[in-house]
């Protein structure tokens, strides 16, 4: 399995690649991009899909327009899934960057495993950040969107947000997973649940 990260333009987010023999995924594509869409062209004939962590729009501004060019169906947690149609819910409005509204084709279930190619994808819900954020394990990399950071968490001042929500998810990440983890976060460098465990200032495992 190959991870690579392209940095988005909105606000830093990252955006990743996922390819292993007969697979292709991208996690959260916030802007269409060439190599994005090469990423998905050049690997047509292997099981593609665009993975979203959460509903902002910095994480899914480029799906719709890949998923036209590509044919790549987009998934998203249940509890996310109607919000990538309001301006409100992906903040588009509150920082003025237009999103085209749209469905996905997948509404994932909390503890669902997805078999994408010879990848199996365990969804883990999230909220805090959002009503219904996920994070998604692959082998042993978690993808944690805006949820779990290095030394840091998720805002948790928007509308839909909650500490003490995102407290409760990110403990359950640190009892469920290994502590040699490694995190793939949506803004920032990689870290690892053991040290986010020992040394993140907002959740630690105590």
């Amino acid at each position: 399995m190959k991870i690579k990260v392209i940095p988005s333009a909105s606000l830093g987010a990252n955006c990743y690649t996922v390819l292993s023999d007969n697979a292709a995924i991208v996690i959260d594509p916030g802007e269409f991009s060439q190599s994005i869409y090469d990423f998905l062209e050049e690997n047509k004939e292997k099981q593609r899909l665009i993975l979203l962590t959460h509903c902002h729009f910095d994480h899914i501004g480029g799906a719709e327009k890949l998923r036209e060019r590509t044919e790549t169906k987009i998934a998203i947690g249940e509890n996310e899934f109607e919000a990538t149609i309001s301006s409100s819910k992906t903040l588009s409005d509150y920082f003025g960057i237009f999103v085209s509204p749209f469905k996905a084709d997948i509404a994932i279930k909390n503890g669902e495993i997805l078999s994408v190619g010879n990848l199996k994808v365990k969804c883990f819900e999230t909220p805090g950040h959002t009503v219904g954020g996920m994070c998604y394990l692959l082998e042993n990399a978690l993808f944690s969107g805006d949820t779990l950071f290095k030394l840091s968490i998720g805002r948790t001042d928007f509308p839909d947000g909650s500490f003490k929500e995102i407290s409760k998810s990110i403990k359950m990440l640190y009892e469920e997973l290994p502590d040699d983890t490694v995190v793939f976060p949506g803004h920032g460098e990689a870290t690892q649940i053991g040290y986010e465990k020992n040394y993140n200032p907002y959740v630690r495992n105590v």
